[in-house]
């Protein structure tokens, strides 16, 4: 075994064990892993089980780089929490993550976390034999995960045990792993204007840039590039991860697949590889934007569908609407991102900037998507609005179930499951889900009480089965007398029993000149809303 390095009863801080995310480049296996975590021991040395770990969970893609940022943080405490106790990483047991998930108890951490910790925990131990097969002193590494029998000789320090999931799948997992009831999302949405409030403070004039912002950096700049950041989260619903991500030449594509290069001349729109090429041609910039007006008249489209990789490297197309795209070119591609690259090659002539659409003022390069979440976070607090910067993304979901929903009814006419299937199914594509979610769920039925009014559920499945039964004859009926019943419906499902118009309908449902054959039984026998029923005969008595 390799000799101990770490003293016991030494004091070690988490932050002792440096990480980096993004900004470094790791050659593995001949790729380069960019955005693999990198951990260093508390010396600088590189934390060898750790590199091997996540090197070997990109390798054969068990978990994507963007996706390891959580799982590193665990680790590196899960290292921290070694190092103070003087153990070396390959001398855990069963002991000592019990000893340390009293630690994080002890230390006030939720029980969900705890149990998240001790799994990431687990999962390194199971996968680092094949991850790193000789250790620091060349010896094998041993299988450190695995069930004791009597009959077998060899005696594994974290042990398993066989549980069933609640689909009824059995699977291995760690023997001290705790069954834990799943939190409920925070599932409120800021308001638009609420929203508007963060992108104000984004921008403020007199917002007050940190001494640690490099000094020749234009504060206009910082906030405008911020802004722009606020407005790709709630007008397009970017995660805080797929901002900084998002590439320049992506965007320039999806504007000449749309033809709004066209007023340029044929050879100048085909040979347009970046939008940053037109910074200082004016009146080529004119006809860009002339073109994305033209575009949403023309077409009557109110958004341009622009290349985004999303959670777990998945590619969608995200909507960018038509004043956002012109935002982003005026403000930054042709503004804030053309000066600084002016400046930064005025220093050196030989730099390069990196193709996404917003820049570091620290590095040059592009920006991380903790930079990104902090900016948020930042303008949260100032605007004195509950939330971060994924809550943008949430009234961003909001708005386009709001909208879709509204198509839908405007298209079909009526309300029904296969309706609200259809909407969830867009909210959730709109999103960059792979399926309906509890949360895509959510923030459909916040647009359905605001289109409906109704906020129960119960109320709004019956008019869906009335609608669903009325379709069922609509061989019978023409969809104005569809619409028209479905208007009644909604009027008349709240009027009162002794009132007026509920006894003149009354009156008209019994009159078989206007309900023949009583297709409609308005009886104020056990419910008292409408009820369309297919046999007069079947009424009770």
């Amino acid at each position: 075994m390799p000799e101990k390095v770490l003293e016991r009863a030494k004091v070690v801080s988490t932050s002792d064990f440096r990480m980096s995310f993004g900004t470094d480049k790791f050659h593995w296996f001949g790729e380069v892993q960019s955005g693999m975590p990198i951990i260093r021991w508390p010396d600088g040395r590189l934390c060898q089980p750790l590199i091997f770990y996540f090197g070997y969970l990109c390798r054969l893609n068990l978990e994507q780089a963007s996706s390891m940022e959580p799982r590193a943080y665990m680790l590196r405490e899960w290292f921290s929490f070694l190092a103070g106790e003087g153990i070396p990483w390959y001398e855990a047991d069963d002991f000592v993550m019990h000893r340390w998930r009293q630690r994080q108890a002890d230390e006030g951490v939720s029980e969900e976390q705890r149990e998240k910790k001790l799994r990431s925990v687990y999962h390194f131990y199971l996968h680092i034999p094949d991850a790193m097969q000789l250790l620091e002193d060349g010896s094998v590494t041993p299988d450190f995960v695995g069930r004791n029998k009597r009959s077998n000789l060899r005696r594994y320090p974290i042990t398993t045990k066989r549980v069933r999931t609640r689909t009824g799948e059995p699977i291995t997992v760690w023997s001290g792993s705790r069954a834990i009831k799943q939190s409920t999302p925070d599932l409120t949405v800021p308001d638009n204007d609420q929203c508007d409030r963060v992108l104000l403070e984004l921008r403020s004039s007199s917002k007050p840039i940190s001494s640690n912002q490099i000094s020749h950096i234009d504060p206009v700049i910082k906030r405008e590039r911020d802004w722009a950041m606020g407005r790709l989260m709630v007008g397009a619903g970017l995660r805080a991860d797929e901002v900084p991500e998002l590439k320049l030449t992506d965007l320039t594509k999806a504007l000449a697949n749309e033809g709004i290069f066209k007023g340029l001349g044929r050879e100048r729109a085909r040979s347009i590889v970046s939008l940053a090429e037109l910074a200082n041609d004016s009146a080529a910039q004119d006809i860009v934007l002339k073109g994305l007006k033209h575009f949403e008249v023309r077409r009557r489209r109110l958004y341009i569908g622009v290349k985004v990789k999303g959670k777990g490297r998945k590619v969608r197309h995200a909507g960018f609407m038509i004043d956002l795209i012109y935002d982003l070119l005026t403000v930054v591609v042709w503004g804030g991102r053309a000066v600084l690259i002016k400046q930064w090659q005025t220093v050196d002539p030989t730099y390069e900037p990196d193709d996404t659409l917003f820049l570091s003022f620290k590095t040059s390069d592009a920006l991380t998507a903790g930079a990104v979440s902090d900016i948020m976070l930042k303008a949260f607090k100032a605007a004195d609005v509950a939330g971060s910067g994924h809550d943008l993304r949430k009234n961003y979901a909001t708005n386009l179930a709001a909208r879709i929903l509204s198509r839908n009814l405007d298209r079909f006419g009526y309300f029904t499951h296969a309706v609200l299937n259809t909407v969830l199914d867009e909210v959730a594509t709109g999103l960059g889900h792979s399926k309906v979610t509890t949360t895509t769920k959510h923030y459909t039925n916040l647009a359905v009480v605001h289109s409906t009014g109704l906020e129960s559920s119960r109320k709004r499945s019956r008019i869906m089965k009335i609608w669903e039964m009325l379709l069922q004859s609509k061989d019978m009926m023409d969809d104005e007398r569809i619409q028209l019943c479905g208007t009644a419906m909604k009027v008349f499902a709240e009027v009162p029993k002794e009132s007026k118009m509920f006894g003149m309908l009354s009156w008209a449902m019994n009159n078989p000149d206007y309900n023949p054959g009583g297709l409609i039984d308005l009886s104020p026998k056990p419910a008292t809303h409408l009820r369309v029923v297919s046999d007069n005969s079947r009424l009770p008595k």
